[in-house]
Protein backbone atom coordinates (compact mmCIF):
# COMPACT_ATOMS: atom_id res chain seq x y z
CA UNK A 1 0.00 0.00 0.00
CA UNK A 2 1.28 3.48 -0.85
CA UNK A 3 2.70 5.56 1.99
CA UNK A 4 0.21 8.16 3.23
CA UNK A 5 1.32 11.64 4.25
CA UNK A 6 -0.15 14.63 6.10
CA UNK A 7 0.31 18.24 5.00
CA UNK A 8 0.09 20.92 7.72
CA UNK A 9 -0.19 24.68 7.18
CA UNK A 10 0.43 27.08 10.09
CA UNK A 11 -0.52 30.67 9.19
CA UNK A 12 1.10 32.98 11.74
CA UNK A 13 1.26 36.71 12.29
CA UNK A 14 4.57 37.20 10.47
CA UNK A 15 5.08 33.97 8.51
CA UNK A 16 3.50 30.76 7.24
CA UNK A 17 5.11 27.42 8.05
CA UNK A 18 4.18 24.35 6.03
CA UNK A 19 5.30 20.76 6.62
CA UNK A 20 4.90 17.24 5.23
CA UNK A 21 4.65 14.40 7.77
CA UNK A 22 4.74 10.64 7.33
CA UNK A 23 2.14 8.42 8.96
CA UNK A 24 4.39 7.88 11.96
CA UNK A 25 4.50 11.58 12.80
CA UNK A 26 7.96 12.43 11.51
CA UNK A 27 8.33 15.76 9.70
CA UNK A 28 9.95 15.03 6.34
CA UNK A 29 10.22 18.62 5.11
CA UNK A 30 9.39 22.11 6.35
CA UNK A 31 9.34 25.51 4.68
CA UNK A 32 8.62 29.01 5.97
CA UNK A 33 7.58 32.13 4.08
CA UNK A 34 7.78 35.46 5.93
CA UNK A 35 5.63 38.50 5.24
CA UNK A 36 5.05 41.96 6.67
CA UNK A 37 1.98 43.54 8.18
CA UNK A 38 0.61 46.84 6.96
CA UNK A 39 0.07 49.61 9.51
CA UNK A 40 -1.45 52.51 7.53
CA UNK A 41 -2.58 54.17 10.77
CA UNK A 42 -1.22 53.89 14.35
CA UNK A 43 -3.81 51.42 15.70
CA UNK A 44 -4.31 49.47 12.49
CA UNK A 45 -2.74 46.10 11.72
CA UNK A 46 -3.78 44.43 8.50
CA UNK A 47 -2.59 42.22 5.67
CA UNK A 48 -3.75 41.39 2.18
CA UNK A 49 -5.13 37.80 2.46
CA UNK A 50 -3.68 37.05 -0.98
CA UNK A 51 -0.27 37.26 0.71
CA UNK A 52 -1.22 34.29 2.89
CA UNK A 53 -2.36 32.26 -0.09
CA UNK A 54 0.82 33.06 -1.99
CA UNK A 55 2.93 31.99 1.02
CA UNK A 56 0.92 28.78 1.34
CA UNK A 57 1.24 27.96 -2.36
CA UNK A 58 4.99 28.55 -2.37
CA UNK A 59 5.73 26.57 0.80
CA UNK A 60 3.56 23.63 -0.27
CA UNK A 61 5.49 23.28 -3.52
CA UNK A 62 8.77 23.48 -1.59
CA UNK A 63 7.95 20.83 1.02
CA UNK A 64 6.38 18.38 -1.42
CA UNK A 65 9.50 18.57 -3.59
CA UNK A 66 11.92 18.31 -0.66
CA UNK A 67 10.06 15.40 0.92
CA UNK A 68 10.04 13.53 -2.38
CA UNK A 69 6.36 12.64 -2.16
CA UNK A 70 3.67 12.66 -4.81
CA UNK A 71 0.67 14.89 -4.30
CA UNK A 72 -1.68 11.92 -4.67
CA UNK A 73 -0.01 10.30 -1.64
CA UNK A 74 -1.20 13.08 0.70
CA UNK A 75 -4.03 11.75 2.87
CA UNK A 76 -5.20 15.07 4.32
CA UNK A 77 -4.50 18.75 4.90
CA UNK A 78 -4.75 20.54 8.25
CA UNK A 79 -4.69 24.32 8.74
CA UNK A 80 -4.31 26.58 11.74
CA UNK A 81 -4.18 30.36 11.76
CA UNK A 82 -4.09 33.47 13.89
CA UNK A 83 -7.01 34.64 15.99
CA UNK A 84 -9.50 37.54 15.95
CA UNK A 85 -9.15 38.31 12.24
CA UNK A 86 -11.93 39.69 10.02
CA UNK A 87 -12.01 39.04 6.27
CA UNK A 88 -15.14 40.02 4.32
CA UNK A 89 -15.35 38.04 1.08
CA UNK A 90 -17.60 37.76 -1.95
CA UNK A 91 -19.17 34.52 -3.17
CA UNK A 92 -15.99 33.68 -5.12
CA UNK A 93 -13.86 34.00 -1.91
CA UNK A 94 -12.28 37.23 -3.08
CA UNK A 95 -11.36 39.48 -0.12
CA UNK A 96 -13.26 42.75 -0.20
CA UNK A 97 -10.85 44.49 2.20
CA UNK A 98 -7.52 43.80 3.92
CA UNK A 99 -7.71 41.35 6.81
CA UNK A 100 -7.90 43.11 10.18
CA UNK A 101 -5.81 40.85 12.43
CA UNK A 102 -5.67 40.36 16.19
CA UNK A 103 -3.19 43.24 16.66
CA UNK A 104 -5.62 45.72 15.10
CA UNK A 105 -7.14 48.02 17.73
CA UNK A 106 -8.87 50.63 15.55
CA UNK A 107 -12.35 49.78 16.87
CA UNK A 108 -12.08 51.66 20.17
CA UNK A 109 -15.28 53.65 19.72
CA UNK A 110 -17.15 50.56 18.59
CA UNK A 111 -15.96 48.64 21.65
CA UNK A 112 -17.16 51.46 23.89
CA UNK A 113 -20.54 51.34 22.12
CA UNK A 114 -20.81 47.57 22.69
CA UNK A 115 -19.94 48.00 26.36
CA UNK A 116 -22.63 50.68 26.69
CA UNK A 117 -25.41 48.44 25.44
CA UNK A 118 -27.89 46.96 27.94
CA UNK A 119 -26.98 43.52 26.55
CA UNK A 120 -23.22 43.98 27.10
CA UNK A 121 -23.07 41.51 29.99
CA UNK A 122 -25.12 39.05 27.96
CA UNK A 123 -22.60 39.26 25.09
CA UNK A 124 -19.76 38.45 27.54
CA UNK A 125 -21.63 35.58 29.21
CA UNK A 126 -22.77 34.13 25.89
CA UNK A 127 -19.28 33.93 24.38
CA UNK A 128 -17.34 33.65 27.68
CA UNK A 129 -15.05 36.43 26.44
CA UNK A 130 -14.55 40.13 27.24
CA UNK A 131 -15.46 42.99 24.95
CA UNK A 132 -12.15 44.31 23.62
CA UNK A 133 -10.93 45.95 20.41
CA UNK A 134 -8.87 42.89 19.52
CA UNK A 135 -11.92 40.66 19.01
CA UNK A 136 -13.78 40.31 15.71
CA UNK A 137 -17.09 41.72 17.00
CA UNK A 138 -15.93 45.38 17.31
CA UNK A 139 -14.23 45.06 13.92
CA UNK A 140 -17.54 44.04 12.36
CA UNK A 141 -19.21 47.07 13.93
CA UNK A 142 -16.35 49.28 12.65
CA UNK A 143 -16.74 47.85 9.14
CA UNK A 144 -20.50 48.48 9.17
CA UNK A 145 -19.95 52.08 10.32
CA UNK A 146 -16.96 53.09 8.22
CA UNK A 147 -17.22 50.81 5.15
CA UNK A 148 -20.94 50.14 4.80
CA UNK A 149 -20.64 49.28 1.10
CA UNK A 150 -18.22 46.44 1.95
CA UNK A 151 -20.29 45.29 4.92
CA UNK A 152 -23.47 45.17 2.85
CA UNK A 153 -21.93 43.51 -0.22
CA UNK A 154 -19.99 40.83 1.70
CA UNK A 155 -21.19 37.29 1.02
CA UNK A 156 -19.55 35.95 4.19
CA UNK A 157 -17.48 37.23 7.09
CA UNK A 158 -14.57 34.85 7.60
CA UNK A 159 -11.75 34.54 10.12
CA UNK A 160 -8.22 33.52 9.12
CA UNK A 161 -8.54 29.72 9.27
CA UNK A 162 -11.92 29.83 7.57
CA UNK A 163 -10.55 31.95 4.74
CA UNK A 164 -7.70 29.53 4.03
CA UNK A 165 -10.04 26.53 4.26
CA UNK A 166 -12.40 28.25 1.82
CA UNK A 167 -9.56 28.86 -0.64
CA UNK A 168 -8.69 25.16 -0.52
CA UNK A 169 -12.23 23.76 -0.71
CA UNK A 170 -14.71 26.44 -1.75
CA UNK A 171 -16.64 25.83 1.48
CA UNK A 172 -17.51 28.58 3.97
CA UNK A 173 -17.03 27.43 7.57
CA UNK A 174 -15.89 28.66 10.98
CA UNK A 175 -14.43 26.04 13.29
CA UNK A 176 -15.43 26.06 16.97
CA UNK A 177 -11.99 27.16 18.23
CA UNK A 178 -12.09 30.35 16.13
CA UNK A 179 -15.74 31.21 16.86
CA UNK A 180 -14.81 32.73 20.25
CA UNK A 181 -13.92 35.94 18.42
CA UNK A 182 -17.63 36.67 17.92
CA UNK A 183 -19.80 37.80 20.85
CA UNK A 184 -22.92 36.33 19.29
CA UNK A 185 -21.37 32.84 19.46
CA UNK A 186 -23.15 30.74 22.08
CA UNK A 187 -20.18 28.78 23.37
CA UNK A 188 -22.27 26.46 25.54
CA UNK A 189 -24.57 25.37 22.71
CA UNK A 190 -22.09 25.81 19.87
CA UNK A 191 -24.33 27.96 17.67
CA UNK A 192 -24.76 31.53 16.45
CA UNK A 193 -27.23 33.40 18.67
CA UNK A 194 -29.80 35.13 16.49
CA UNK A 195 -30.90 37.72 19.08
CA UNK A 196 -27.34 38.77 19.97
CA UNK A 197 -26.35 39.00 16.31
CA UNK A 198 -29.39 41.15 15.57
CA UNK A 199 -28.61 43.49 18.48
CA UNK A 200 -25.00 43.87 17.32
CA UNK A 201 -26.18 44.34 13.75
CA UNK A 202 -24.72 41.31 11.98
CA UNK A 203 -26.99 39.39 9.55
CA UNK A 204 -26.52 35.68 10.29
CA UNK A 205 -26.85 34.80 6.60
CA UNK A 206 -23.42 36.42 6.22
CA UNK A 207 -21.89 34.07 8.80
CA UNK A 208 -20.33 30.72 7.81
CA UNK A 209 -21.42 27.34 9.09
CA UNK A 210 -19.97 26.27 12.46
CA UNK A 211 -18.17 22.93 12.69
CA UNK A 212 -15.63 21.03 14.83
CA UNK A 213 -11.92 21.31 13.90
CA UNK A 214 -11.63 17.68 12.82
CA UNK A 215 -14.53 17.73 10.36
CA UNK A 216 -13.49 17.06 6.78
CA UNK A 217 -15.23 20.06 5.22
CA UNK A 218 -14.29 19.41 1.62
CA UNK A 219 -11.50 18.53 -0.76
CA UNK A 220 -8.92 20.49 -2.71
CA UNK A 221 -10.57 22.18 -5.69
CA UNK A 222 -9.15 22.26 -9.19
CA UNK A 223 -8.25 25.94 -8.77
CA UNK A 224 -6.49 25.34 -5.42
CA UNK A 225 -4.64 22.41 -6.99
CA UNK A 226 -3.45 24.63 -9.82
CA UNK A 227 -2.27 27.29 -7.35
CA UNK A 228 -0.44 24.94 -4.98
CA UNK A 229 0.79 22.11 -7.20
CA UNK A 230 -1.37 19.60 -5.33
CA UNK A 231 -3.97 17.37 -6.93
CA UNK A 232 -7.70 17.90 -6.63
CA UNK A 233 -9.65 15.73 -4.21
CA UNK A 234 -7.32 15.74 -1.15
CA UNK A 235 -9.44 15.92 2.05
CA UNK A 236 -9.17 19.18 4.02
CA UNK A 237 -10.22 19.46 7.66
CA UNK A 238 -11.86 22.55 9.17
CA UNK A 239 -8.68 23.39 11.07
CA UNK A 240 -8.37 25.60 14.12
CA UNK A 241 -6.89 28.47 16.10
CA UNK A 242 -3.09 28.49 16.23
CA UNK A 243 -2.90 28.89 20.02
CA UNK A 244 -5.00 25.82 20.83
CA UNK A 245 -3.25 23.51 18.40
CA UNK A 246 0.02 24.84 19.84
CA UNK A 247 -1.21 23.78 23.28
CA UNK A 248 -2.04 20.33 21.89
CA UNK A 249 1.39 20.10 20.27
CA UNK A 250 3.07 20.92 23.58
CA UNK A 251 1.30 17.99 25.25
CA UNK A 252 -2.00 19.42 26.53
CA UNK A 253 -4.31 16.47 25.87
CA UNK A 254 -6.46 16.26 29.03
CA UNK A 255 -8.15 18.60 31.53
CA UNK A 256 -5.77 20.06 34.10
CA UNK A 257 -2.79 20.24 31.78
CA UNK A 258 -1.50 23.72 30.99
CA UNK A 259 0.74 25.10 28.28
CA UNK A 260 2.78 28.27 28.59
CA UNK A 261 3.97 29.77 25.32
CA UNK A 262 7.23 31.57 25.91
CA UNK A 263 7.60 33.83 22.91
CA UNK A 264 7.00 37.39 21.68
CA UNK A 265 3.27 37.01 22.35
CA UNK A 266 3.25 34.66 25.31
CA UNK A 267 0.61 33.39 27.65
CA UNK A 268 -0.89 30.17 28.85
CA UNK A 269 -3.76 27.82 28.10
CA UNK A 270 -5.39 25.59 30.72
CA UNK A 271 -7.47 22.66 29.49
CA UNK A 272 -10.88 22.37 31.19
CA UNK A 273 -13.98 20.22 30.79
CA UNK A 274 -16.39 23.06 31.62
CA UNK A 275 -17.12 26.62 30.51
CA UNK A 276 -15.69 29.39 32.71
CA UNK A 277 -16.77 32.99 32.23
CA UNK A 278 -14.00 35.33 33.37
CA UNK A 279 -13.80 38.64 31.47
CA UNK A 280 -10.21 39.21 32.56
CA UNK A 281 -9.15 36.09 30.62
CA UNK A 282 -9.83 34.45 27.24
CA UNK A 283 -11.92 31.34 26.62
CA UNK A 284 -12.25 29.02 23.62
CA UNK A 285 -12.88 25.44 22.62
CA UNK A 286 -9.90 23.12 22.66
CA UNK A 287 -9.25 21.03 19.56
CA UNK A 288 -9.71 17.88 21.66
CA UNK A 289 -13.45 17.06 21.76
CA UNK A 290 -15.14 17.83 25.08
CA UNK A 291 -12.39 20.17 26.27
CA UNK A 292 -11.98 23.95 26.44
CA UNK A 293 -9.01 26.27 26.88
CA UNK A 294 -8.99 29.03 29.52
CA UNK A 295 -6.28 31.25 28.16
CA UNK A 296 -4.17 34.25 29.03
CA UNK A 297 -2.21 36.45 26.67
CA UNK A 298 0.85 38.48 27.58
CA UNK A 299 3.19 40.59 25.46
CA UNK A 300 6.30 40.70 27.65
CA UNK A 301 8.14 37.90 25.90
CA UNK A 302 9.69 40.42 23.53
CA UNK A 303 11.38 42.29 26.37
CA UNK A 304 14.64 40.41 25.98
CA UNK A 305 14.55 41.21 22.28
CA UNK A 306 14.22 44.90 23.22
CA UNK A 307 17.21 44.53 25.58
CA UNK A 308 19.24 42.89 22.81
CA UNK A 309 18.44 45.65 20.31
CA UNK A 310 18.99 48.59 22.68
CA UNK A 311 21.58 47.37 25.20
CA UNK A 312 22.96 44.10 23.86
CA UNK A 313 25.43 45.31 21.28
CA UNK A 314 28.31 43.40 22.92
CA UNK A 315 26.46 40.09 22.96
CA UNK A 316 25.24 40.63 19.40
CA UNK A 317 28.79 41.33 18.21
CA UNK A 318 30.48 38.36 19.90
CA UNK A 319 27.68 35.87 19.31
CA UNK A 320 28.87 34.67 15.84
CA UNK A 321 32.47 34.48 17.06
CA UNK A 322 31.72 32.10 19.93
CA UNK A 323 28.76 30.40 18.20
CA UNK A 324 26.24 31.25 20.91
CA UNK A 325 23.20 33.39 20.29
CA UNK A 326 22.73 36.54 22.40
CA UNK A 327 19.89 35.01 24.41
CA UNK A 328 22.17 32.22 25.65
CA UNK A 329 24.62 34.88 26.81
CA UNK A 330 21.80 36.77 28.54
CA UNK A 331 20.80 33.60 30.39
CA UNK A 332 24.37 33.06 31.58
CA UNK A 333 24.44 36.59 32.98
CA UNK A 334 20.99 36.29 34.57
CA UNK A 335 22.17 33.19 36.42
CA UNK A 336 24.70 35.37 38.25
CA UNK A 337 21.91 37.38 39.88
CA UNK A 338 20.05 35.84 42.85
CA UNK A 339 16.28 35.17 42.93
CA UNK A 340 14.55 38.54 43.21
CA UNK A 341 17.29 40.26 41.14
CA UNK A 342 18.55 42.11 44.24
CA UNK A 343 15.25 43.91 44.73
CA UNK A 344 14.56 44.85 41.11
CA UNK A 345 11.04 44.21 39.73
CA UNK A 346 10.11 44.56 36.07
CA UNK A 347 6.62 45.19 34.68
CA UNK A 348 6.85 43.69 31.15
CA UNK A 349 4.20 45.89 29.53
CA UNK A 350 6.38 47.01 26.64
CA UNK A 351 3.43 47.04 24.24
CA UNK A 352 0.60 47.39 26.72
CA UNK A 353 -0.79 44.23 28.26
CA UNK A 354 -3.49 41.82 27.34
CA UNK A 355 -4.83 39.64 30.16
CA UNK A 356 -5.69 40.35 32.90
CA UNK A 357 -5.23 44.14 32.51
CA UNK A 358 -6.55 44.64 28.95
CA UNK A 359 -4.63 47.89 28.69
CA UNK A 360 -3.13 49.28 25.50
CA UNK A 361 -1.52 52.18 27.40
CA UNK A 362 0.38 50.24 30.09
CA UNK A 363 4.16 50.43 29.67
CA UNK A 364 7.29 48.69 30.90
CA UNK A 365 8.66 49.67 34.30
CA UNK A 366 11.79 48.84 36.28
CA UNK A 367 10.90 49.25 39.96
CA UNK A 368 13.70 49.24 42.52
CA UNK A 369 16.70 50.42 40.50
CA UNK A 370 19.71 51.50 42.55
CA UNK A 371 23.39 52.28 42.02
CA UNK A 372 24.15 48.67 42.90
CA UNK A 373 21.84 47.27 40.22
CA UNK A 374 23.89 45.20 37.78
CA UNK A 375 23.37 44.16 34.20
CA UNK A 376 22.70 40.63 35.46
CA UNK A 377 20.01 41.98 37.80
CA UNK A 378 18.26 43.73 34.92
CA UNK A 379 18.29 40.59 32.79
CA UNK A 380 17.02 38.42 35.64
CA UNK A 381 14.32 40.98 36.50
CA UNK A 382 13.08 40.84 32.89
CA UNK A 383 12.78 37.06 33.09
CA UNK A 384 11.08 37.21 36.49
CA UNK A 385 8.72 39.97 35.37
CA UNK A 386 7.53 37.87 32.43
CA UNK A 387 6.92 34.97 34.84
CA UNK A 388 5.01 37.26 37.21
CA UNK A 389 2.81 38.40 34.31
CA UNK A 390 1.78 34.80 33.66
CA UNK A 391 1.37 34.07 37.37
CA UNK A 392 -0.95 37.09 37.59
CA UNK A 393 -3.29 35.25 35.23
CA UNK A 394 -2.96 31.98 37.11
CA UNK A 395 -4.23 33.72 40.24
CA UNK A 396 -7.31 34.93 38.34
CA UNK A 397 -7.99 31.38 37.11
CA UNK A 398 -7.62 30.03 40.64
CA UNK A 399 -10.51 32.26 41.74
CA UNK A 400 -12.74 29.98 39.66
CA UNK A 401 -11.41 26.79 41.22
CA UNK A 402 -9.18 26.05 38.25
CA UNK A 403 -6.26 23.80 39.16
CA UNK A 404 -3.20 22.78 37.16
CA UNK A 405 -2.07 19.15 37.19
CA UNK A 406 0.88 19.51 34.81
CA UNK A 407 2.53 22.74 33.68
CA UNK A 408 4.02 22.36 30.20
CA UNK A 409 6.29 24.96 28.63
CA UNK A 410 6.92 25.62 24.95
CA UNK A 411 8.50 28.25 22.73
CA UNK A 412 11.91 29.89 22.60
CA UNK A 413 12.05 30.65 26.32
CA UNK A 414 12.32 26.93 27.12
CA UNK A 415 15.85 27.00 25.67
CA UNK A 416 16.93 28.89 28.80
CA UNK A 417 17.35 26.61 31.83
CA UNK A 418 17.58 29.70 34.02
CA UNK A 419 14.24 31.02 32.81
CA UNK A 420 12.58 27.60 33.16
CA UNK A 421 13.80 27.36 36.77
CA UNK A 422 12.54 30.89 37.50
CA UNK A 423 9.10 29.84 36.25
CA UNK A 424 9.08 26.68 38.38
CA UNK A 425 10.00 28.75 41.44
CA UNK A 426 7.48 31.53 40.73
CA UNK A 427 4.59 29.14 39.98
CA UNK A 428 5.48 26.77 42.78
CA UNK A 429 5.05 23.66 40.64
CA UNK A 430 7.27 21.59 38.34
CA UNK A 431 7.85 23.26 34.99
CA UNK A 432 7.88 20.58 32.30
CA UNK A 433 9.09 20.67 28.71
CA UNK A 434 7.68 17.74 26.72
CA UNK A 435 10.08 16.58 24.03
CA UNK A 436 10.19 14.36 21.00
CA UNK A 437 12.44 11.31 20.99
CA UNK A 438 15.17 13.38 19.30
CA UNK A 439 15.02 15.99 22.10
CA UNK A 440 13.15 18.59 20.07
CA UNK A 441 9.90 20.27 21.09
CA UNK A 442 6.43 19.63 19.77
CA UNK A 443 4.55 22.70 18.63
CA UNK A 444 1.87 23.79 16.19
CA UNK A 445 2.89 21.40 13.43
CA UNK A 446 2.94 18.33 15.66
CA UNK A 447 -0.46 19.19 17.10
CA UNK A 448 -1.89 19.83 13.64
CA UNK A 449 -0.47 16.52 12.41
CA UNK A 450 -2.24 14.64 15.22
CA UNK A 451 -5.50 16.48 14.56
CA UNK A 452 -5.42 15.82 10.82
CA UNK A 453 -4.23 12.21 11.13
CA UNK A 454 -7.17 11.55 13.45
CA UNK A 455 -9.63 13.20 11.08
CA UNK A 456 -8.55 11.09 8.08
CA UNK A 457 -8.32 7.86 10.07
CA UNK A 458 -4.55 7.38 10.36
CA UNK A 459 -4.73 7.39 14.19
CA UNK A 460 -7.53 6.44 16.59
CA UNK A 461 -7.00 9.00 19.36
CA UNK A 462 -5.67 12.58 19.23
CA UNK A 463 -4.24 12.62 22.75
CA UNK A 464 -2.59 9.21 22.48
CA UNK A 465 -0.99 10.28 19.19
CA UNK A 466 0.50 13.43 20.75
CA UNK A 467 1.72 11.58 23.83
CA UNK A 468 3.44 8.96 21.68
CA UNK A 469 5.26 11.70 19.77
CA UNK A 470 6.38 13.45 22.99
CA UNK A 471 7.84 10.58 25.03
CA UNK A 472 10.39 12.60 27.00
CA UNK A 473 10.03 15.16 29.81
CA UNK A 474 12.58 17.76 30.91
CA UNK A 475 11.48 18.75 34.41
CA UNK A 476 12.46 21.76 36.56
CA UNK A 477 11.47 21.23 40.19
CA UNK A 478 10.48 24.29 42.26
CA UNK A 479 12.47 25.43 45.28
CA UNK A 480 10.06 25.96 48.24
CA UNK A 481 12.20 28.77 49.76
CA UNK A 482 12.45 30.54 46.40
CA UNK A 483 8.71 30.16 45.82
CA UNK A 484 7.94 31.71 49.21
CA UNK A 485 10.25 34.62 48.40
CA UNK A 486 8.67 35.08 44.95
CA UNK A 487 5.20 35.04 46.51
CA UNK A 488 6.14 38.10 48.56
CA UNK A 489 7.70 39.85 45.55
CA UNK A 490 4.65 39.07 43.42
CA UNK A 491 2.42 40.97 45.82
CA UNK A 492 4.60 44.04 45.26
CA UNK A 493 4.54 43.45 41.49
CA UNK A 494 0.76 43.24 41.46
CA UNK A 495 0.23 46.31 43.65
CA UNK A 496 2.62 48.42 41.57
CA UNK A 497 1.00 47.33 38.30
CA UNK A 498 -2.49 48.27 39.49
CA UNK A 499 -1.45 51.54 41.10
CA UNK A 500 0.16 52.69 37.86
CA UNK A 501 -2.85 52.09 35.60
CA UNK A 502 -4.17 55.65 35.98
CA UNK A 503 -0.66 57.04 35.53
CA UNK A 504 -0.22 55.01 32.34
CA UNK A 505 -3.45 56.55 31.03
CA UNK A 506 -2.32 60.07 31.97
CA UNK A 507 1.06 59.54 30.34
CA UNK A 508 -0.60 58.33 27.15
CA UNK A 509 -2.95 61.34 27.13
CA UNK A 510 -0.04 63.78 27.63
CA UNK A 511 1.99 62.17 24.84
CA UNK A 512 -0.94 62.26 22.44
CA UNK A 513 -1.67 65.91 23.20
CA UNK A 514 1.97 66.81 22.50
CA UNK A 515 1.99 64.88 19.24
CA UNK A 516 -1.37 66.22 18.07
Amino acid sequence: MAQRYILTVDVGTSSTKTAVWNAQGAALAEATAPYALNRPQPLWAEIDPHVWWQAISETIQQVVTRAGVRADEIAGIGIDAISWTLIPVDAAINPLAPAMIWLDRRAGEETAWLKSQPEAEQFVNLSANPLDEAYITPKLVWLRKHKPEIFDSAHKFLEATGFITARFTGQFICDLTQAYGYHFFDIQNERWDEAAAARIGVPLEKMPRLCPPTEIVGTVTAQAAADTGLCAGIPVIAGCLDAVVGALGSGVTRPGQTNEQGGQAGGLGISLDRVVVEPRLIFSHHVVPGQYILAAGTVGGGSLGWFRDQLGQVETAVSPLIQQNPFELFSLQASQSPPGANGLIFLPYMAGERTPLWSSVARGVFFGLSYSTSRADILRAIMEGCAFAVYDNLQVAAEHGVTVDEYLGSGGATQSAVWCQIKADVYGRPFVVAQRADGGEGGHGLGLFALTAYAVGLVDDIGACVNSLLPQRRIYEPSPPNHAYYQALFQVYRRVSRKLLDDFADLDRIQKSRNA
